[in-house]
């Protein structure tokens, strides 16, 4: 989905491993909710506060995944790079709690959950991503407060919903939880189309072949009337023929 500027792969590796590393924290952190009461069906009361707790880490966590690695980096230079990224570092994450949770659940948990779950952190971190972005280029932090609402309430209700659901055997609360996973997938898709259509690389990248050319530096399709490589930075040469009309 992203068009126009694509990321570089060690860019994107290192999120990934970077988002891998940020469980270690996270389980933590969580290790001060009892979890020994959820064989005891818990009250509601206790499952949602337990979960906003877990929603509040592992969202942070993740964004912080991103803030120390490539965050500074003058490839993150969209809004969709911030979806991006975000979205590495969650598939890290979720790559690594899955690990755990079939070590300890068996091979079938860890089966579902590579649905559900790898999915749900997407779609959180995603939306966390686009205002991440939001906040970067257009140098308002409000934006980030807006994306930790939304990552974090979303995570929330879809972690209560379902477990709600599963250790109180009610249809209803889980269908819930589905509806939450799949509000959060129309959300990403609607703010990835969003994030397209205010990329600044967009008309360079819809320009017709013959008005566009490579940058030497980096490869990527700059328009042809272009001095400086707005992916890189670096400075366009003219090709012989410009120089000639211009001598």
């Amino acid at each position: 989905m992203d068009k126009y500027e694509k990321e570089p792969e060690r860019l994107i590796y290192l999120a990934f491993f970077a988002g891998a590393l940020a469980i270690l924290p996270s389980a933590l952190l969580e290790s001060f909710v009892n979890w020994t009461n959820f064989s005891r069906s818990p009250p509601l009361g206790y499952l949602f506060l337990a979960f906003l707790w877990v929603g509040i880490v592992e969202e942070f966590f993740k964004y912080l995944a991103v803030r120390l690695t490539v965050y500074r980096s003058n490839q993150f230079n969209e809004v969709m790079d911030g979806m991006i990224y975000m979205i590495s570092a969650a598939l890290g994450f979720a790559a690594a709690e899955n690990v755990g949770y079939m070590l300890g659940f068996g091979f079938f948990v860890g089966l579902v959950r590579a649905i559900l779950s790898y999915l749900g952190h997407v779609s959180f971190s995603a939306i966390l991503g686009y205002y991440l972005g939001k906040a970067k280029i257009q140098r308002q932090g409000n934006w980030l407060w807006i994306g930790f609402i939304w990552a974090i309430s979303l995570h929330w209700l879809y972690d209560a919903f379902f477990v709600i659901g599963t250790t109180h055997s009610s249809l209803g609360f889980l269908f819930l939880g589905l509806v939450v996973w799949v509000f959060g997938l129309i959300l990403t898709s609607l703010l990835i189309k969003r994030a397209q259509a205010i990329s600044p690389f967009r008309t360079a990248h819809l320009l017709p072949k013959r008005l566009t050319r490579p940058c030497q530096a980096c490869g990527k399709t700059v328009s042809a009337k272009a001095w400086i490589c707005h992916h890189c930075g670096e400075p366009l040469k003219l090709d012989e023929e410009e120089l000639t009309l211009k001598a």
